[in-house]
């Protein structure tokens, strides 16, 4: 019977080999799982730190190169950290699946050379080779669960700043721009070229044409190529893609998106927005359907008070629809659409809450949603800096910018007072700029995605229309008739001139002058580049125009408080 006493030597080695390789296993799983948790957690590129750091600097009136390298050194340790957490985890993985294989082979060899007892009569507890059976069915079954949840996390789950940072090493791929390329030009070819959105295409308020008319005269019909009634009332302004005007109107009887030929004016069809709930109280100043459409080029999209938002095909048929909830504030939806051609931005503030979403152009589906602790009615921009593209908002206090494709927050700078309406401006460089009455007008410059404050300016400030900043200058136009004239640089004022009309439009860029239509349907424009105000002409609409004016292919397209106007030669 002595021989069944003694144990073979491998057999043992084996045994305790797994028991080892078992531990081991449970230990990296348990610590792989854990770190995950506190990974989630963890955020170099928004560290509180690194904010705060920020913060500093953005409040600051005068640049500090201290905080800055201070900015810059803390980033690189905080992302320095975070990679070699990244290399941990992958070799804790590594450890983890060479453990598990050693546990495995150990076992098979520990079973293999354990010496088989002969079976003596019936067993007088059976149940207990059955219980334990079990439990080690058990425990095999959790460890290979740990196992398997411990090597997903560490080979296949990619943290946000991995997944970010290889998302900029495929664009650093890509040849890049030419020099001085701005946002328009990053879109599609067509794009830059039409005018998808309120402003222009990014919405900056620059326009792609070398030059546009500067002399008509609607009473005699001299340079106007046509006039057509619009027949549903709407303060939102035209968007133009190729031989097609798109617009949108409300009443308390229906909503409407209607579209134009750019040839003769005529109206090709009208789609009747249906809705089934109660509409707002809205005011006067605002209507039913003040956002101004947007377009990718293959669709349509329009939202109006009600909060119902649809997308249409070029001629006319709703592709999706939704309703995305009525706004409760004062003034109802306000803000404009913009898309970059893959998504839909709606920014969508009302007093429960406040919050910016993506949707997928082709089929309404929600891409993301971010919240925003304050309200305006102001309309997003995208920008595209040598930091990568920018989704920019303003609100009752700051001005934020988003990463366009998940909507994570970039930065913010509280800048900003007042009920906000008026959006922010972009040089197509560096430069973005935000302006509010009550408040003040802010320049920033981004120093790789940091913003940092130029100067700041409290004098004539606008209330609805948005400012427009160009290489040299930023321009302000205000609801009492101001015009002015700023260095971009640095503040200093250039110019004033009074108007007899307040603006609700905002000025816009057209080769070297700047086109701005006041309340009273007059059209000033003036040099962009001159040091003092030159009025290049002065030219009457006969009615009054709320809405911004779009230019495309030479012509000038302009939505007044009855008709739209196409501005052109022949």
């Amino acid at each position: 019977m002595s021989e069944f006493k003694q144990k073979p030597l491998m057999g043992l080695i084996s045994k305790s080999v797994a028991l080892v390789a078992a531990v081991l296993v449970f230990v990296v799983a348990v610590l792989l799982i854990a770190d995950h948790v506190r990974l989630l957690k963890m955020d170099p590129l928004n560290d509180p730190v690194l904010l705060e750091l920020r913060a500093e600097l953005a409040n600051s009136a005068e640049s500090s190169d201290a905080v800055v390298e201070k900015i810059r050194t803390y980033d690189l340790y905080a992302r320095r950290a975070f990679f070699a957490n990244e290399e941990q985890r992958r070799s804790g993985g590594l450890l983890l699946l060479s453990g598990a294989v050693v546990c495995f082979v150990a076992l098979k060899l520990s079973n293999h050379w354990k010496p088989k007892l002969p079976t003596v009569g019936k067993s007088e507890n059976p149940d207990h080779w059955e219980l334990n059976n079990l439990f080690r069915q058990l425990m095999a079954g959790t460890g290979i669960f740990l196992v398997v949840v411990s090597l997903f996390l560490a080979f296949v789950v990619q943290s946000d700043l991995a997944v970010v940072l290889k998302r900029a090493d495929e664009q650093a791929g890509k040849p890049a721009p030419p020099v001085g390329q701005t946002f328009q030009s990053a879109l599609s070819g067509e794009m830059k070229f039409n005018w998808p959105s309120l402003r222009g295409p990014g919405g900056i308020g620059h326009a792609r044409m070398a030059e546009a008319p500067i002399s008509w005269d609607v009473e005699t019909g001299d340079g106007v190529l046509w006039k057509e009634e619009v027949f549903v009332h709407g303060f939102n302004s035209p968007i133009v893609w190729n031989d097609r005007i798109f617009m949108s109107g409300a009443d308390d009887e229906g909503q409407e998106v209607f579209c134009h030929d750019v040839n003769s004016g005529k109206e090709l069809w009208a789609t009747t927005i249906e809705t089934e709930g109660e509409l707002p109280e809205v005011s006067e100043d605002t209507g039913y359907a003040a956002p101004t459409m947007a377009t990718d080029g293959t669709l349509v999209f329009a939202i109006f008070a009600s909060g119902d938002l649809a997308a249409l095909d070029f001629d006319g048929k709703i592709v999706w629809q939704k309703n995305i909830g009525v706004p409760d504030n004062p003034y109802g939806m306000g803000s404009s659409l913009i898309s970059d051609g893959q998504r839909l931005f709606v920014q969508y503030d009302h007093s429960d809450e406040q919050k910016v979403m993506a949707f997928d152009v082709a089929n309404g589906d929600e891409l993301w949603r971010t919240a925003r602790n304050h309200i305006s009615w102001s309309s997003p921009v995208l920008i595209e800096p040598e930091s990568g593209m920018q989704l920019i908002l303003n609100d009752e206090e700051n001005v934020t910018a988003y990463d366009p494709v998940s909507g994570k927050q970039l930065w913010q700078v509280k800048c900003l007072g007042g009920e906000v309406a008026p959006s922010a401006a972009f040089n197509g460089k560096d430069i973005v700029f935000v302006a509010n009455e009550y408040a003040q007008a802010t320049a920033l410059k981004l120093n790789g995605g940091i913003p940092e404050i130029l100067w700041q300016y409290d004098e004539y400030l606008p209330e609805i229309a948005s400012p427009l900043v160009t290489e040299k200058y930023a321009f302000i136009a205000t609801t009492v008739g101001d015009l002015i004239g700023l260095d971009i640089q640095t503040g200093e004022v250039k110019w004033e001139q009074e108007c007899d009309d307040g603006f609700n439009a905002s000025p816009i860029l057209v080769g070297n002058n700047v086109y701005a239509i006041d309340l009273g349907g007059v059209v000033h424009i003036f040099d962009a580049e001159a040091e003092s105000y030159h009025e290049i002409a002065s030219i009457e609409m006969g009615e009054p125009v709320y809405t911004t004016p779009a230019f495309v292919n030479g012509r000038i397209y302009i939505r007044g408080d009855e008709n739209l106007f196409c501005i052109g030669d022949d």
